[in-house]
């Protein structure tokens, strides 16, 4: 193995036993150990310093470790990302759901544009619960949840949403900007969590997971799971990226096909008793 593949290795193990993040060897993607790698190079140069210095002193710097890891987890995210998933909520689950009142979770809703959209959906079917709905939207950056809270964006954030819902739920905040409007913020709310501690608690009908168990090692992303099914209502639903639907079935998870390459995943009565 080459002394940059022993640098990445050894940074990719401390964030797994910190933070759960990247895994072994072949689970880890490409992109992410060639972000890591530009991570470390940028940081290095900052300080004037070799990559292999940064690496052979992470664990004496926690915070540091933190700051890598959450920029790892930094995303894409945007309004309405992936509409085949949303339209299949409204069209194949919430009409099988009966409750009253929906609470749904968006978790690693980074900077709150998937929290909002869930809400956005929900609402579009509110005759459904008599009782309305919530999201809460939890990420672990204090940071994404300050952008998240106050509901304004740019205007590119808006390129898969339909104009009908843009219309509706959102207002124009200046030059390129958009915000959201306020009887839909006030159905959402953020919370400041890292998975790995575990899900706000309660019972939830609904929760989306959508494009962070990819960041996970494999023990990690099972410990997240198992989490995150305690926390779904009888009946509920778990929703998650397309290409994150394999890891789920891994770990012996069932699951509904709902539309083309759109899985729900189902906690029954009885299960993870």
């Amino acid at each position: 193995m080459s002394s940059e593949r022993l640098i990445i290795a050894r940074v990719f193990s401390l964030l797994e036993r910190a933070h759960g993040i990247g895994g072994r060897g072949s689970e880890r993607p490409g992109w992410m150990e060639q972000r890591l790698r530009s991570l470390l190079d940028v940081i290095a140069q900052s300080r004037g310093v070799e990559a292999v210095t940064i690496a052979e002193g992470l664990e004496s710097e926690p915070k540091l470790l933190a700051e890598i890891a959450d920029t790892l987890r930094v995303g894409e995210t945007r309004f309405f990302r992936d509409p085949a998933q949303w339209q299949a909520l409204r069209t194949a689950v919430f009409p099988a759901f009966r409750v009253e009142r929906v609470r749904a979770l968006s978790l690693g809703c980074s900077t709150g544009e998937e929290a909002y959209t869930l809400a956005m959906v929900l609402d579009q079917e509110a005759q459904l619960f008599e009782d309305g709905f919530r999201v809460v939207g939890v990420d672990r950056s204090d940071a994404a949840l300050n952008v998240a809270r106050t509901g304004i964006y740019p205007t590119s954030s808006c390129a898969d949403l339909p104009g009908p819902l843009q219309s509706r739920y959102l207002d124009s905040a200046g030059r390129d900007a958009v915000s959201v409007v306020a009887s839909l913020r006030s159905r959402v709310s953020f919370v400041t969590r890292d998975v790995m501690n575990g899900v706000p608690a309660g019972q939830y009908e609904l929760i989306v997971c959508k494009n962070m168990l990819i960041y996970f090692g494999e023990q990690a992303r099972a410990r997240v799971l198992e989490s995150v099914l305690h926390a779904l209502a009888v009946g509920g639903a778990l929703l998650v990226a397309r290409s994150e639907a394999p890891l789920v079935r891994a770990l012996g998870q069932g699951a509904r096909l709902v539309a083309p390459g759109v899985f729900v995943f189902d906690r029954q009565p009885g299960d993870l008793r």
